[in-house]
């Protein structure tokens, strides 16, 4: 959309689009977020038993997955908190 367009928006329209702008750039940094995590987590924990993964493999990918989360989620507060200062 160029700036022309976006001027003739009223302001509700405007706000609509902003709000469904950062919906879909939320969803592209989850899906980025998912395919890191897969990424490194399977880069970490799989590879020894073939196709599948082995009990040992699914539970490091767990732990794997749940400490990246929690990391994530502790940086995202530590930057809402910079944020508001």
């Amino acid at each position: 959309m160029d700036p022309q367009q976006l001027a003739n928006l009223s302001p509700q329209q405007q706000q609509a689009l902003m709000q469904r702008m950062q919906q879909e750039v939320q969803q592209q940094q989850m899906t980025d977020t998912i395919q890191q995590v897969t990424e490194k987590c399977v880069k970490k924990c799989a590879g020894t038993s073939g196709t599948t993964l082995d009990k040992r493999e699914q539970g490091c990918m767990s732990l794997c997955m749940d400490r990246y989360i929690d990391t994530m989620t502790e940086v995202q507060k530590a930057l809402m908190a910079r944020q508001e200062r």
